[in-house]
This record gives C-alpha cells, sequence and structure tokens, in this order.
C-alpha cells in the first residue's frame, strides 16, 4: 500500500470528535400520551427543569399505563418494580409549561415490560427515555410471570396505532 493511502487513513479524525446525530423523534410515533405540569419547584440553580423531574415524568407516565385496570387488569395487590432505566437528554426545559411524554410497549417478556418513552416541551423533543419494569410477587418480593390476561392486554396496546382518545387528543390518557 502506498504511503500516501496509510498516513491520512491512521492519522484520520478520531470517532469520538464526530457529532452523533439524535434519532428523529414525533409524538406520533408514540400512542399512548399524557402531559405533566412543570412545577418553579422542578427548576434547579441554572434556571432550568431540573434531571430529576425527566425522570418523575417518566415514572408518572409508566404508572398510569401499568397501574390503569381499564386497560391493563392486573390484581389490586401486584406490583411493578422498574430493573433498568435510560434516559437521554436532548434539550432544556424551562418552568412554566408543560411536558408531553409519548410512551410505547417495545418488548412484552414473561415477567418484564420494556417502554420507550419521548418528552416533548413546545413541540421539541427534549428527551428520550426506555425502562424495563419486571412483575413481582409481594410476599415473596421475587419476580413472577405476567399473568395471561395482563400480558395479552399489554401486547394490545403494544401493537396499537395513535388512537381518539376521550378528550379529542390521540392516545391521550
Amino acid at each position: 500500500m502506498q504511503l500516501s493511502k496509510i498516513i491520512p487513513a491512521r492519522l484520520g479524525v478520531p470517532a469520538w470528535t464526530k457529532p452523533n446525530p439524535r434519532p428523529s423523534a414525533s409524538l406520533v410515533d408514540y400512542p399512548i400520551r399524557t402531559s405533566e405540569k412543570l412545577r418553579f419547584a422542578d427548576t434547579d440553580r441554572n434556571g432550568h427543569i431540573s434531571n430529576t423531574a425527566f425522570a418523575v415524568c417518566c415514572q408518572n407516565a409508566r404508572m398510569e399505563i401499568l397501574y390503569d385496570r381499564n386497560r391493563v387488569p392486573l390484581s389490586f395487590d401486584a406490583q411493578f418494580v422498574i430493573v433498568r432505566f435510560e434516559l437521554q437528554f436532548h434539550r432544556e426545559m424551562h418552568w412554566p409549561g408543560t411536558v408531553e411524554i409519548g410512551t410505547r410497549l417495545e418488548r412484552i417478556g414473561r415477567c418484564s415490560v420494556t417502554m420507550g418513552q419521548c418528552l416533548f416541551q413546545n413541540g421539541r423533543h427534549v428527551a428520550s427515555a426506555t425502562s424495563t419494569v419486571v412483575l413481582i410477587d409481594p410476599s415473596t418480593r421475587r419476580t413472577t410471570p405476567l399473568p395471561d390476561e395482563t400480558a395479552t392486554a399489554l401486547r394490545a396496546l403494544a401493537n396499537t396505532t395513535p388512537a381518539r382518545g376521550t378528550d379529542g387528543d390521540p392516545g391521550r390518557i
């Protein structure tokens, strides 16, 4: 190989310096939607919404789905616990305002559910999250299989396309 080809290949720009393009997200890609009012108490010393508030918004949206007995039939003593949570920040959020959380069920396992979520403020994609929850037996504190009717309902939710909610918005909880 010629030296003139080897040197540029060896001295190229390191991969870590190249911009990592963000996946484009749209609220229409998430069939289940909810919103949260941002509070002044959610702000940090820099004047924007703190990172913990992002996680709380994701948690509230997850719980609204998992504990809605009309959507997901589950005994009252059943408990979901989170085993994995990943959150990517794309933009700042500011108070006052609201944040729209779009959720989709990405995987239904034997004992677990994995959800993808995106947060939007003023139509701008501000964060993406993935979480996995497992169903546990409250007496043994060990994972337990999803009941058949629960797994069936979750699979049906996973296969939904944006539907009209009661307030006219697609998929609104």
